[in-house]
């Protein structure tokens, strides 16, 4: 008896750890679930910390104790859905078994991804956010970390797709990653606002077909 008591004493204060540390979790994951969808709906400007606490059924002070600001709620949905979607390319365009199906793997699962998600293009890229001062703080810098971290990752797959002893030229890569970043965010702006949009596959193909021939021309040896 008396060696059973002390442990089931020190075995429940660690347990009641681990179970507020899963519901923080938990709770957390549903606020900027919540919240992606209305900072989505809505922009960065129309969503208010009221909003998103009633979304979920917390309190303000809860959200502001996690997150500190709307700005923090902001960079937190911001930083979950880079992770996400970066991952989400990333892994596509490595299991490819070549650099043109890498090219095409990428773009399917960047448009798969926003498909799955409908309203982190918006989160991602708040086009009311475009242009901004970075004076007006930190969550419109972050939306600029995003698009970097996108660009980053199309000049790497250009670089892979150099022969060897080709040496890259630094400005080439950089016109060509920006030109399909640019693309990739126009064809996404545009899908979000047609009624019926192509596929991710056909959009993918499509251009992978117009940019094949122009990378190509990257591969060829000066």
């Amino acid at each position: 008896m008396t060696s059973t008591t002390p442990s089931a004493q020190t075995d429940d204060p660690a347990g009641g750890v681990v179970k507020r540390r899963r519901d923080r979790a938990a709770r957390e994951r549903e606020i900027l679930e919540a919240a992606e969808r209305i900072f989505g709906e809505r922009g960065y400007q129309g969503t208010s910390m009221d909003d998103v606490a009633a979304e979920v059924g917390v309190s303000k002070p809860l959200i502001y104790q996690y997150y500190g600001s709307k700005d923090g709620l902001f960079l937190a949905c911001l930083a979950r859905l880079r992770t996400q979607l970066l991952d989400t390319v990333s892994d596509a365009v490595m299991a490819a078994p070549d650099a043109e199906d890498a090219l095409y793997a990428g773009f399917v699962a960047w448009f798969e991804f926003l498909d799955d998600h409908p309203q982190a293009w918006s989160v991602l890229i708040d086009e009311g956010m475009l242009g901004v001062n970075p004076a007006a703080g930190p969550a419109a810098a972050a939306t600029d970390e995003v698009r970097a971290a996108f660009i980053d990752l199309i000049a790497a797959m250009v670089r892979m797709n150099l022969p060897p002893g080709r040496t890259p030229d630094e400005d080439e890569i950089q016109i060509v990653a920006q030109s399909i970043s640019g693309a990739t965010e126009r064809l996404a702006i545009w899908r979000s606002r047609t009624p019926t949009p192509p596929t991710p596959q056909k959009v993918a193909r499509t251009l992978q077909d117009l940019l094949w021939q122009g990378l190509n021309t990257l591969r060829t040896p000066t």
